[in-house]
C-alpha cells in the first residue's frame, strides 16, 4: 500500500510545473469578470435606450392623434398606388385647398347634409374645436353640425376655413 502512495506522490510532482501560476489564474478570472460586467452594462444600456426611443414614438403618436391627426393607411408591398400622396401646402396658401382629415384619409363623406356642407365648405377638426370653443360647446362634432347648419341656411360661420 505505501508502494502506490510513493507511486502517486511521485507522479504529481512530476507533473506540478503543468499547473498554471496562480496569479495568472487570479488575472484571467478579473478579466472576465470586467467583460462580463461590461457586457451586462450594454445590453442594460441598450434596453433602456429602445425603451426610451419606443416612449418617444409613443408620445409623437399620441400628440398627434390628440390634434385630430390621421395616421397614413400602410402601404402594402406589391399594390398599386392609386395617386401620390398630396402635398403639404404653404403655411400662407389659400385655405380653400385645405380637405378635412376624413377627405385625406380617403374616407366618404358623411351622409348628414350638415356636416357634408361643413367639409365641403373647407373646415376641419382643428376648425372644429376652435368653434367648439367660440360657442361654448363640449364637443366639436356638436360644432360642425351646428355650422353645416348655418352653411346651409345661408348665414355666416365666424371663422374662416383653416385660418381661424
Amino acid at each position: 500500500m505505501k508502494h502506490d502512495e510513493q507511486r502517486l506522490r511521485r507522479a504529481m510532482e512530476d507533473h506540478e510545473y503543468l499547473a498554471p501560476h496562480p496569479g495568472a489564474v487570479y488575472a484571467r478570472v478579473q478579466l472576465l469578470a470586467q467583460i462580463y460586467r461590461r457586457r451586462r452594462f450594454l445590453v442594460h444600456s441598450t434596453s433602456g435606450v429602445l425603451l426610451s426611443a419606443g416612449l418617444l414614438v409613443g408620445l409623437v403618436q399620441m400628440h398627434g392623434f390628440i390634434q385630430g391627426e390621421i395616421a397614413p393607411p400602410p402601404v402594402v408591398p406589391g399594390a398599386a398606388e392609386s395617386a401620390p400622396p398630396p402635398a403639404p401646402s404653404a403655411p400662407g396658401a389659400p385655405s380653400a385647398a385645405r380637405r378635412s382629415p376624413e377627405a385625406e384619409a380617403g374616407v366618404p363623406m358623411p351622409d348628414d347634409p350638415e356636416l357634408a356642407a361643413y367639409f365641403g365648405a373647407g373646415y376641419d377638426w382643428d376648425d372644429a374645436e376652435r368653434l367648439a370653443r367660440l360657442w361654448n360647446l363640449d364637443d366639436p362634432t356638436d360644432a360642425k353640425v351646428k355650422a353645416g347648419a348655418r352653411i346651409l341656411a345661408g348665414r355666416d360661420v365666424p371663422l374662416r376655413p383653416g385660418r381661424g
